[in-house]
């Protein structure tokens, strides 16, 4: 076996054990988008009770909305539950249990987490298709593998600006920029080298 066939079995190997990693991950983070919905869904359906046994107050300067039972033992604290944002941080505790709707608040950040996991569970599947392009291409160089490259790079950096930030968003941009033009020159070298065949 030439050492090129060795390098080519040892890339799909690679891509078949990414491949199963990210689907695994994928299918992780749609289960827990789908627990984080239903849970959004059960806040609202009993949203009348919950509201009924919160009791908010404000703590140095920040709404704290405690959950009590019907005898008024805590069952928990909500604390600033929000959400992190590349525009900033939205308390859903501090928005909606000033108007004394403290479930609604919960649901809607549950409804919020689902949909940002719901985008990342499909963020792994379009790098499981990626790495299942290239395992099964007769070379990783192939103009195919290149356009699923672009695209994924493409939705991760613009994910990572929305969720995290510009900062890192232009450092992921970067990044995956020079991956790119590393894995193009390879494909160029590898259409030239199939013409000379």
């Amino acid at each position: 076996m030439r050492e090129y066939e060795v390098k080519l079995a040892n890339i799909k190997k690679s891509c078949n054990t990414t491949r199963k990693i990210a689907n695994v991950l994928g299918v992780l983070m749609a289960v827990v988008a789908v627990a984080a919905l239903v849970g959004g869904v059960l806040i609202f359906a009993y949203r009348d009770d919950i509201n009924k046994n919160a009791v908010v107050e404000n703590i140095n300067g920040k709404t704290v909305a405690h959950i009590c039972g019907d005898d008024g033992t805590e069952l928990f604290e909500l604390d600033n539950l929000g959400i992190q944002i590349a525009l900033g941080s939205v308390s859903f505790t501090g928005v909606f249990a000033n108007k004394g709707m403290v479930a609604e608040g919960l649901g809607v950040g549950c409804f919020i987490i689902a949909v940002v996991l719901a985008v990342v569970a499909g963020i792994f599947i379009l790098i499981m298709n990626v790495f299942k392009v290239v395992e099964n291409s007769d070379s990783p160089f192939s103009e195919e593998v290149m356009k699923k490259l672009k695209a994924a790079f493409i939705i991760i950096t613009v994910f990572t600006a929305l969720a995290v930030g510009i900062g890192p968003a232009v450092l992921t941009g970067v990044v995956f920029w020079s991956i790119y033009c590393i894995l193009d020159y390879g494909y160029v070298l590898q259409k030239e080298a199939d013409e000379t065949l």
